[in-house]
Formats: C-alpha cells, sequence, structure tokens
C-alpha cells in the first residue's frame, strides 16, 4: 500500500500502509490518494463508485460533488454496504456504490474524496474522479477511412456521446465527457473529451506492423471497437540490367538499374519512392522519387545473384529478379597510362582500364586508387575516382607534387597495380619581394623589385634570366588581378621594374613562365596607398 503525504501550510502528513497521522483538528489537509472515483448507473439510479486502495476504513469516507472549477459543494454522499468490510480487514481493492446521487442538471461533474469529515485528522482528495451525471450513454464511433494501406496509414476516427438526461429523460449530445481510447497495434492509449455537441475526432497512424487495427473507445460501461481491415499492395520489380549472364573482368562493378513500382489502392501504377532493394548479400540501394535505382555488383565469383526489395509490412511478398554471372577471370589492366605534374604541382593521370581478353557489359566500372609514395616503398591512398572499362579518364588527386616522390593506380578489388611514375620538378621561390614607396602620390613613380631563387638539393641558388610577371588588383568593388608588366632576373638573380603610381591597390609578382623542370611560384601581396 503506498504513503500518503498531505501538505497544510508547514505542517506535513504521512499517511502510511496501517496508519493515519492527522492534520490539526478542525482543519482539513489535502491529500492523494491511491482510491479511485467512477461513476455506475444501477437500477436507474446514478452512483459514485469508490475503489479501495489506501488504508482508509470505508464508513469514514464521503463524496463530494462539486461543478468543475467551482469549490461550491452541490450534494456529499455516503458508501452503502461498507459493512461488507470486516472491521479487521484493510478492504484492499473493494468497490463500493455511493447513495444515489441528485443533481441540478445533466453534466460532468469533479468528485472529492473526503476522509473522516469534519473530525480532526480530516483528509481530502481534490477532483479525485469525474462523475458523470446522465442515463444511458450511447456511443457511435465512425473512420474517414475504410481499411488500413500503404496510401491511408493515417485516419481520422469521430465519434458522438448521446444520454438521456436524467430529469426530463430527453436524449441528447453529452459535453465534456472523457472517453478512454486504447489501440494494442500503435501501443497508444489516452484520454478524449467530447466537444459541446458531444462529438470528438481522434487522429491515428498506423505502421506496417499494424495488423490488428481494432482501436477502443470506452465511456463507463459503454465499449465501441473501430475495426479497420489491413490490405496489402502488391510490387512490382522491373530489372534493366543486368539481364543476362554476366561476363565481366575478376574485381569489375556491373551495373545494377531497374525500377519499383505498387498497385495502388486505386488500381493504378504508382512509382515506390524509398524502398530498399537488396542486390545479393552485397548490398542494399535505396529508390529514387520515380522509383527507379541504380547501383554496383562487384564480380568475385560465379553464381546466380538476386535482386529484391526488402520486406515490408504494407506489401505482400516482393517479387524477385535473378541474374546468372560467369566465374571471373583476372584479365584487368591499365593501357596508354601517363602521368605528369605541372608547373603548380598539379599530378595528372591519363590513360585506359581494359582488358587483356574477354568482354564487359557496357557501362562495367572499378574503383580505382591513386597511391603516393617518397620512398617508393611506402605507399598511402591520396584519392579514389572510377573508371569506366574502354573509355580514357583523366584524374588528378588532391595532394600535390614535390621535388621527388612516387604515383601509381591501383585496382584494389582486381589486385591490379599500375607501373610507377616517379614525378618532380625544381622548387623556386620568389625572395624580397616589394613594392616601394607604398604610400606616395599620384603620378609617382614607384619599383617592384625582388628576386628568384632555385632549389638545387638540399641548398639554393639565384634563378638568372628568368621572367617574372607583375600584376595589381585596384582596391575598387569588382576589380580583378591585371598584367601590368614583366621583369628578367639578372645574374644574382634579383630583378626590378617602374611603374607610376595611378591609384589604391595591392600588387604581386608571380613567376609562372618556367622551364619543364621547374615549379611556378607566387610572391606576397602588397598593398601600396597612393593618395
Amino acid at each position: 500500500m503506498r504513503e500518503i503525504t498531505a501538505a497544510v501550510g508547514t505542517t506535513a502528513i504521512a499517511v502510511l500502509a496501517s496508519t493515519l497521522i492527522a492534520a490539526p483538528a478542525a482543519q482539513a489537509a489535502d491529500v492523494d490518494l491511491q482510491s479511485r472515483t467512477s461513476t455506475e448507473v444501477k437500477d436507474g439510479k446514478i452512483h459514485a463508485v469508490y475503489e479501495s486502495y489506501d488504508d482508509v476504513r470505508p464508513e469514514d469516507v464521503r463524496i463530494r460533488v462539486r461543478q468543475k472549477g467551482s469549490d461550491q459543494v452541490l450534494v456529499t454522499v455516503r458508501l452503502a454496504g461498507t459493512d461488507q468490510c470486516a472491521p479487521e480487514s484493510d478492504c484492499w481493492d473493494m468497490t463500493f456504490l455511493s447513495e444515489p446521487v441528485t443533481l441540478p442538471e445533466m453534466g460532468v461533474y469533479t468528485m472529492d474524496v473526503v476522509v473522516r469529515e469534519g473530525q480532526p485528522g480530516e483528509l481530502v482528495d481534490r477532483d479525485n474522479g469525474e462523475l458523470n451525471y446522465a442515463l444511458d450513454p450511447h456511443l457511435t464511433v465512425t473512420s474517414d477511412r475504410q481499411w488500413i494501406s500503404y496510401d491511408n496509414f493515417r485516419i481520422k476516427a469521430s465519434g458522438t456521446l448521446v444520454a438521456e438526461d436524467p430529469h426530463t429523460h430527453e436524449v441528447k449530445p453529452f459535453a465534456g465527457a472523457g472517453l478512454y481510447y486504447r489501440s494494442r497495434a500503435m501501443h497508444s492509449e489516452g484520454w478524449l473529451r467530447t466537444n459541446d455537441k458531444g462529438s470528438f475526432t481522434k487522429p491515428l497512424t498506423f505502421s506496417e506492423y499494424s495488423t490488428d487495427t481494432q482501436v477502443e473507445f470506452m465511456f463507463d460501461a459503454e465499449n465501441e471497437t473501430l475495426t479497420l481491415p489491413f490490405r496489402r499492395q502488391e510490387l512490382k520489380l522491373k530489372v534493366d540490367a543486368p539481364q543476362s549472364t554476366v561476363n565481366a573482368p575478376y574485381g569489375s562493378d556491373v551495373p545494377v538499374k531497374g525500377k519499383l513500382t505498387r498497385i495502388a489502392d486505386d488500381g493504378t501504377e504508382k512509382p515506390m519512392p524509398g524502398h530498399s532493394i537488396e542486390i545479393g548479400s552485397q548490398k542494399s540501394v535505396p529508390t529514387r522519387d520515380d522509383g527507379t535505382f541504380s547501383d554496383k555488383f562487384t564480380v568475385k565469383q560465379g553464381g546466380t545473384v538476386k535482386i529484391a526489395p526488402s520486406r515490408s509490412g504494407w506489401f505482400n511478398t516482393p517479387p524477385t529478379h535473378s541474374f546468372a554471372v560467369a566465374t571471373p577471370v583476372k584479365t584487368s589492366t591499365f593501357s596508354s597510362l601517363k602521368a605528369s605534374a605541372d608547373k603548380y604541382r598539379k599530378v595528372t593521370f591519363t590513360g585506359k582500364l581494359d582488358v587483356t581478353a574477354g568482354s564487359y557489359p557496357a557501362g562495367t566500372t572499378a574503383a580505382i586508387t591513386i597511391e603516393h609514395s617518397t620512398d617508393g616503398r611506402t605507399w598511402s591512398n591520396v584519392g579514389t575516382f572510377t573508371a569506366q572499362y574502354g573509355a580514357t579518364f583523366t584524374q588528378s588527386p588532391a595532394k600535390k607534387g614535390s621535388t621527388s616522390s612516387y604515383w601509381r593506380l591501383r585496382h584494389t578489388n582486381a589486385g591490379l597495380t599500375s607501373t610507377a611514375f616517379k614525378l618532380g620538378r625544381k622548387s623556386t621561390q620568389l625572395y624580397n619581394d616589394d613594392v616601394t614607396p607604398e604610400g606616395v602620390r599620384k603620378g609617382t613613380l614607384i619599383t617592384a623589385k625582388g628576386g628568384l631563387m632555385q632549389q638545387s638539393g638540399t641548398s639554393w641558388k639565384v634563378f638568372p634570366g628568368q621572367t617574372v610577371r607583375i600584376y595589381f588588383k585596384a582596391s575598387t568593388s569588382g576589380a580583378t588581378w591585371k598584367q601590368l608588366g614583366t621583369a628578367t632576373t639578372r645574374t644574382d638573380g634579383t630583378f626590378s621594374k617602374k611603374f607610376t603610381a595611378q591609384q589604391d591597390g595591392t600588387w604581386q609578382m608571380r613567376y609562372i613562365d618556367t622551364p619543364s623542370t621547374h615549379y611556378a611560384d607566387y610572391g606576397r601581396e602588397d598593398f601600396v596607398d597612393v593618395r
């Protein structure tokens, strides 16, 4: 039995399983009892029902009935049949009816449970339950859908509650009444309340697992069950590729594509979006908004591969499509493969993925890895791309070239490795690059100057006889870089060029006219204020 805790000002009262500790005399303590109250109609009379779950003698219990939202007590009733509870019993889980209740008008009232009314230690549990003051209630429930399906998984249940007025015996809507609903399929339950017309609505959402589509609505002894049939739809699978036996190199990826549709409730065929398509045991791919799907199947062994939509409770057993795969042979090869590093350190591979013998379906591809090594022995992955068999590719990794390192391609699934390419150029560097003076008047001569070095082994040397381009970008909005002139490096690697200052802006020297053995270099950006 639970503990009952009451508070009056700063005074707390604990009502234990065996003892009630009273509040100060003549002052009732508010408590939260475990005992519950409800309504029952018997022999045309309306009674309050008291279910005992506290250590309280039923003869000490009174039920006060109030208008909702008001403190005015309309009637106080005793419990009948309290003598059925033996003096030594705790009356646990016993139910008692009150004396018949008479109220001014039909409606829903609130009930307070009062223990030892007017005596020292009086306890009050306000709003313990509701008294439905009406006779012969009748509940009807309908739905805006006639069945549950993929097209109709959201429904709106609606209904009305009418009852007989205890005074006039007129049958009319029962406003403000609380109804309990329960759906085992949705693991959902709760309370609804009728409006002033005795009506109610409840949106319900079902899932593919809601094979039991019964929803119960209950009001006192009234119980209505809404039962909707669960209709499964048919799926249709159309596979465009592969259609026949697949002959492809070991480790290659053959295209798989098709479309999934369903037969809707209205009998039309519609695309099935967002549904998973299983491709053998390798992978699954979702369908697009138009029902189409596409992916790759990696050929590793011969046999039969099944393509099938994943199972769903919304649909009947899904259709399948199978294709045969011939035992694959390792015939993949790289042809016409070249690699280079340009002056901006961009490494580029060009070539073709091919076979030494046999054939492959149109659109067959493979994942190719770009690998890099500083010593030609330890390799790391620096990029991946998809190559189509028989088609020329041009690919560049994000990693930039260095003065000397190794590069190669790998078809990992086929265990194929290309020739390693040793790529590199000499590094160059613009130094002491500057535009002076930096705060000048318009029309003043200014000088762009600096030096150029090239790397030789582990040291740097001057780089004479090279063209350095000089660029300027005005400070105005939307301005772009423009080349204003060039300078040639002297025997000591230095250069200079004079210009007439016209406007504020940023200057930069660039070495981009390199021989095939050297990398380019950009100098710093230097702002000059022209007054």
